[in-house]
């Protein structure tokens, strides 16, 4: 939750601290925040000396109160030329296990802490207009640092940056030059994740009657800017299909119906939250007809005139920069329609996903450059609004996994392209894993090519999903772990193709009680075993698959699946450890230090998680720590101050191996080094 602090001002101090008051109390209540939160709130002008603190009721049953002590934390938030002080921030310090406390910065954006306890805590920058920042953040997204209080450190200054918020803006017109109202328009942020470009969705509006748009609240970095004219299920469509199947299910099963939904990232939170929802993509503006009477369509365009995201052209933004005639000139083309069925084993498939993808996407597929359809009870789909080219339709359907966890959703109309939502979540407090479902994944991959006709009767067959299976073993000396704790291992297959990973997220797998595992069914395509949550002292070592690690690089599955995989886990992981010094002979406390392969096939295609490339930030006496790491060999170079959000970047990488120290770890290595912290790349 978010404050205008001029408004809180113009209220007075009194009015403010109320304010505050009441909105700790909600956020504690919607999001699971603390209620016993620490406010402190100041006028613009008043010193630090006069802060008013004020101490919210009861705390949340995993929290409980800070111990007093005698550690005091001042510092002060400015903006990123590190001069321009940011008053009516919301400073948070945390410390984990305890209510998080909050203070505002007066007028020359400072902040204080008294009676702080020992220990390693955190803090973060909030407030309207501005990126989120944190201690030892020096550049959006990047790494922050903890403030230490101990015996002999009682008292520290702990500065934070922020940085304004960018914005682009530009005129949609269609082929007459005429404003196009109502055009949605989107930006997606261009960062990098196992060594490949990813998109993220980081902006949208709509264009008004003059056809013009503003997308605000952007972070500093590169953007790609989009219309996206895909077919996406309206609220409506869906409200239909809700009601569709209710009445399919009939008098007999009581004429009511749950819809289990598959939410991406985290939840909204607790049983029964309800929000409201609205159409995000808007409508595609209507196109006329040719001279033929055939309808015309607008179709997706990124900036500039290209068709695909890997040949748009990306805009870079600064700090509060705001970049304007970003603009577009549409033309039509000729609307066609694909329609079919999907056919399963046991005949049509109802309630498949379905993906059309442009052929030329590459591997670089954005959020919303596919469109989307699913199939009805009988099996059949459609696409609407098709420009002429090439494609790939992508079907996947994925059983549910009875008793598991998830969330239940119900939707109610509103008005217009509102609804109101009603989630409840699931969870499993059983030991171990749910089973894996009885039903295999089912998919299917088919090449379309759409010329000047609908194409209609299409017929897509689906087939079983490949899964990688194996033995789970144990190397050292340690107690081999329990079958309880051997259950509940985490095993997913994260895709790395674009494609896959654009209607595939992460397929799980389970550990037997005889030490066997196996995943769920995947369809084709290059994916990384990641695995996590290892029994108390075992850490991963490998998981080997045709000679090679397949939680270090991609591995392709295509015609059968992957069996034989042996997952080892060690008692005695390596790791890297040294000290980093400036050109002063001085301990760097703010350096930046990476690790990764020497090899630079290990840069690319390592997952979203990638177990040899590491970075980790210094100490304030210049030491650092990383692991564990994988035997192998590596470059480890140290970074004046914090590392770019786009360090993962194998052309990064490539340039500042050239100021890296090469290390070899072996197994059951601990590795020193000394480092003297050099100046990255701009």
């Amino acid at each position: 939750m978010r404050f205008d602090m001029k408004a809180m001002h113009k209220l007075g101090t009194k009015w403010a601290v109320l304010l505050a008051m009441a909105a700790v109390s909600a956020v504690g209540t919607a999001v699971g925040a603390a209620p016993g939160t620490q406010v402190v709130v100041s006028g613009s002008g008043a010193s630090m000396a006069t802060m008013t603190e004020m101490i919210g009721p009861g705390v949340s049953e995993d929290t409980k109160p800070l111990e007093v002590g005698t550690g005091v934390v001042i510092g002060r938030v400015v903006e990123a030329d590190g001069t321009s002080p940011v008053a009516g921030t919301i400073v948070t310090l945390s410390l984990p296990g305890f209510a998080p406390q909050r203070v505002l910065t007066d007028g020359q954006g400072r902040f204080a802490y008294r009676g702080l306890p020992k220990g390693s805590f955190s803090l973060t920058a909030t407030r309207p207009g501005f990126v989120d920042g944190a201690h030892g953040r020096l550049r959006p997204g990047g790494t922050p640092m903890t403030v230490e209080l101990t015996d002999n450190v009682r008292t520290s200054s702990a500065d934070i940056l922020v940085w304004r918020h960018a914005a682009i803006a530009g005129t949609v017109l269609d082929e007459n030059s005429a404003p196009l109202v109502g055009a949605p328009v989107r930006a997606l942020r261009r960062d990098y994740s196992g060594g490949r470009r990813r998109l993220t969705d980081s902006g949208f509006d709509t264009t008004d009657d003059r056809g013009q748009f503003r997308m605000g609240s952007l972070e500093p970095g590169e953007y790609i800017v989009v219309l996206p004219f895909t077919q996406r299920p309206s609220l409506d469509a869906m409200m239909r299909g809700l009601r569709e199947t209710e009445r399919s299910m009939g008098p007999a099963r009581g004429g009511a119906a749950t819809f289990t939904v598959r939410v991406e990232g985290a939840p909204i939170g607790g049983g029964g939250n309800m929000m409201f929802m609205a159409s995000s993509d808007g409508g595609v503006p209507p196109a006329g007809t040719d001279a033929d009477g055939q309808p015309l369509t607008y179709q997706t365009e990124f900036y500039t005139a290209a068709l695909s995201a890997s040949r748009a052209i990306a805009i870079t933004l600064q700090a509060g920069e705001e970049r304007t005639a970003v603009d577009f000139t549409l033309t039509p083309v000729r609307a066609l329609s694909i329609t079919g069925m999907v056919v399963g084993p046991d005949g049509p498939a109802a309630n498949t996903q379905m993906q059309l993808i442009p052929a030329d996407a590459e591997d670089l597929v954005s959020p919303i450059e596919a469109a989307t359809a699913t199939t009805d009870t009988n099996g059949q789909f459609e696409f609407t609004g098709v420009p002429a080219g090439q494609y790939v339709l992508r079907a996947q359907r994925t059983p549910p996994v009875a008793g598991g966890p998830g969330e239940t959703i119900s939707f109610t109309s509103v008005s217009g392209d509102q609804m109101r939502m009603v989630q409840e979540v699931r969870a499993v407090r059983a030991s171990g894993t749910p089973a894996l479902p009885t039903e295999p994944t089912l998919w299917a991959e088919v090449p379309v090519g759409v010329g000047t006709r609908a194409l209609a009767g299409m017929t897509v067959s689906l087939r079983e999903g490949l899964s990688v299976s194996g033995n789970v073993v144990f190397q050292g000396g340690a107690t081999q772990p329990t079958a309880e704790a051997r259950g509940g291992i985490s095993i997913t297959l994260e895709p790395v193709d674009g494609r896959t990973a654009a209607l595939t997220s992460t397929a799980r797998g389970r550990v037997d009680d005889t030490g066997s595992f196996k995943t769920m069914g995947v369809p084709a395509g290059r994916y990384i075993l990641r695995v996590g949550n290892a029994p108390q002292g075992w850490t991963l070592r490998s998981a080997t698959f045709g000679g090679r690690d397949i939680t270090e690089n991609a591995f392709k599955l295509k015609d059968e699946a992957a069996g034989g995989v042996v997952l080892a886990f060690t008692d005695q992981p390596s790791e890297m450890n040294g000290t980093v010094r400036d050109a002063s002979g001085n301990p760097d406390a703010t350096a930046s230090v990476l690790v990764f392969p020497v090899d630079p096939s290990g840069w690319v295609d390592t997952g979203s998680q990638p177990r040899r490339i590491k970075t980790s930030r210094t100490g304030k006496d210049g030491s650092f720590k990383i692991g564990p790491l994988p035997p192998g060999e590596y470059h480890v170079v140290a970074i004046e101050g914090s590392a770019p959000r786009t360090w993962q970047d194998p052309a990064y990488l490539d340039t500042v191996s050239r100021s890296a120290t090469q290390v070899r770890i072996g197994d059951a290595d601990a590795r020193t080094v000394t480092l003297a912290s050099v100046k990255g790349p701009s």
